[in-house]
């Protein structure tokens, strides 16, 4: 008997297309008994064990970041683990569990799954989204104490596991997922998560096409299962047929192919337009790659990095400086495009209690109201800039007088640094990140005070449609195909064009190449996306036509307009050329 294809549907955390055997996740489970009533010298044994555990759990975390550290493409997790510790050594998380052992005279690991249930149900009640993004991370380090208080080694993960697999699981922690060998690992597929999750966050750094919030994907296949996963379109296709598989092989990045002829070819659209498809990077690791991939530059450098390399205190002037030439020399004379510190919201803290920090003192209004920390920055920048084609970009950018301002303080680090003999006589571009409403809608009236714009689209989406990105109560609201987000970057595109100011996007529509060729048609010609996506973006460039972007443009504008999103990524998928 032939069974009937089932299709289950999900949100795509990274694209790809896999056929493959299924493997379930079969989490550590218990291995000591939850106790109540114990003795003074029995709970005196307990506490010693959770301290052990707290240890042991502390060290494995430090050697997981010791190994992430190589790995550029591992920077988010990274600062996961290293959230995680923050949370590890937290008072109050402690507290909650021995007070739990010395007043109800708990075992160890009952104390520790009550405490961390009451706490994470007290995380997910916080306005505050900073907590309840990280609440996840209670749950995760909850699972490697209580796997830690037992005496017995877990068995090695990987052992007796198929070379080839498509990774089945409920969720996967980022601790569970770092002691998986990657390289077997085809696709993943969860019951639960968001696009803003950690599911999301490891898929994008390991490449793996992984479709997340797929409800009860785990009780409708069975270990040995094939199935298809198609990321693409956020499906699973449980009993696929051979006309559906056929055409579909592994489609990961996990490995960084070395460049070829082609990628060093100067990017054209399919009918001869020049096209520019620059990198984010996060770190001085990622230059090499975007070398290596044939990026033509650096669109946006997060210079926040060096917050996470400088923990205990802020980077000097001259710190600084050796990272941007580094930066710089690694790229030759391809452009490097430097965002100045963009602090605070769900990005590096700036040290304010706020109860909304993402309309609160971040980006510029941060910077502007710390002019000694800015200048810091400003002089490392100017003194770097000898080094290759630089050019710099204001975050968060609301008013003129902050560019201003900015410009003054820009004078005020030139005459100083003129003073001790050093003459900055490189003309260095200056442009503003447009992703809030208010600067995207000021254009007309800034554009004469700025070299260029690049559109940040993460915020500006979140800012027009007054929905919180990182918010799972409302992340189906958070939809770059609303009309009103189109209609906006098509009047941006206008506007520069008609300022002749460049205009690029840098915000994590440029990474998806379900957009490219949408936004080639609402005048974009310059993008800057995530590493490990831009070979998909590479060759999606090359497919598009502008003229028939432009006209995919307007149809999908036309579309949105009467809320047809499912029609629209049904067209957007079909069009080629």
């Amino acid at each position: 008997m032939v069974e009937e294809k089932i299709i289950f549907k999900g949100i795509s955390a990274y694209p790809g297309v896999v056929y493959g055997q299924v493997y379930k996740w079969k989490p550590h489970k218990k291995k000591r008994e939850a106790r109540t009533g114990l003795s003074p010298a029995e709970t005196r044994a307990e506490l010693e064990l959770f301290k052990a555990s707290l240890k042991k759990t502390e060290l494995e975390l430090s050697s997981f970041i010791q190994v992430c550290s190589h790995d550029p493409n591992q920077k988010e997790l990274t600062e996961i683990l290293e959230s995680q510790i923050v949370f590890l050594n937290d008072p109050i998380f402690r507290a909650r569990v021995v007070e739990r052992m010395q007043l109800s005279f708990e075992s160890a690991n009952l104390a520790l799954e009550t405490a961390v249930s009451s706490l994470y149900e007290e995380f997910q009640s916080i306005e505050d989204p900073y907590f309840r993004e990280r609440a996840d991370h209670l749950l995760d380090i909850g699972k490697r104490l209580e796997k830690n208080l037992s005496a017995s080694e877990p068995a090695d993960p990987n052992q007796n596991l198929p070379l080839s697999y498509i990774l089945v699981a409920k969720e996967i922690t980022p601790s569970e997922m770092i002691t998986l060998d990657k390289t077997r690992i085809i696709g993943i597929a969860t019951d639960y998560g968001g696009k803003t999750g950690h599911m999301a966050i490891i898929a994008r750094n390991f490449g793996i096409p992984t479709i997340v919030g797929l409800k009860n994907i785990t009780s409708h296949v069975d270990d040995d299962d094939y199935v298809l996963l198609d990321s693409v379109k956020g499906e699973i296709n449980r009993f696929p047929k051979f006309d559906d598989i056929k055409l579909y092989g592994v489609q990961s990045e996990f490995k960084t192919p070395l460049p070829t002829e082609d990628t060093l070819k100067q990017l054209l659209t399919k009918d001869g337009h020049p096209f520019l498809l620059k990198v984010n990077i996060d770190s001085l690791e990622e230059v090499a790659l975007a070398a290596e991939k044939g990026a033509d530059g650096i669109g946006l450098v997060r210079t926040e990095i060096l917050f996470i390399q400088h923990k205990d205190q802020k980077p000097t002037e001259e710190e600084q400086f050796q990272i941007y030439k580094q930066i710089l020399l690694r790229m030759e004379s391809k452009p490097v495009n430097f965002r100045v510190w963009d602090i605070g919201a769900d990005k590096m803290e700036n040290g304010y209690e706020e109860s909304n920090p993402f309309l609160g003192n971040r980006g510029i209004r941060y910077l502007l109201r710390h002019p000694h920390f800015f200048k810091e920055q400003i002089r490392a920048l100017l003194r770097a800039s000898e080094y290759g084609t630089m050019s710099v970009m204001l975050p968060m950018i609301t008013t003129l007088a902050e560019i201003l301002q900015t410009k003054v303080l820009w004078n005020q680090c030139i005459e100083e640094l003129k003073e001790q003999g050093l003459e900055i006589n490189k003309s260095i571009p200056f442009g503003i990140m447009v992703e809030t409403p208010a600067c995207a809608l000021n254009l007309p009236f800034i554009g004469k005070h700025i070299d260029f714009y690049s559109v940040g689209t993460n915020d500006l989406l979140q800012y027009l449609l007054a929905v919180e990105r990182n918010n799972h109560t409302v992340n189906d609201l958070y939809n770059p195909w609303q009309v009103v987000f189109l209609l906006l970057l098509k009047n941006i595109a206008e506007v520069a064009k008609s300022q002749k100011r460049p205009v690029s996007i840098c915000g994590e529509i440029g990474s998806d190449p379900m957009f490219t060729s949408v936004l080639i048609g609402l005048g974009y010609r310059d993008l800057s996306c995530a590493l490990p996506l831009l070979k998909k973006v590479r060759s999606k460039v090359k497919e598009c036509s502008t003229w028939k972007s432009k006209l995919l443009a307007e149809q999908v504008i036309d579309l949105a307009a009467e809320e047809r999103y499912t029609e629209i990524e049904s067209l957007v998928n079909q069009t080629i050329g």
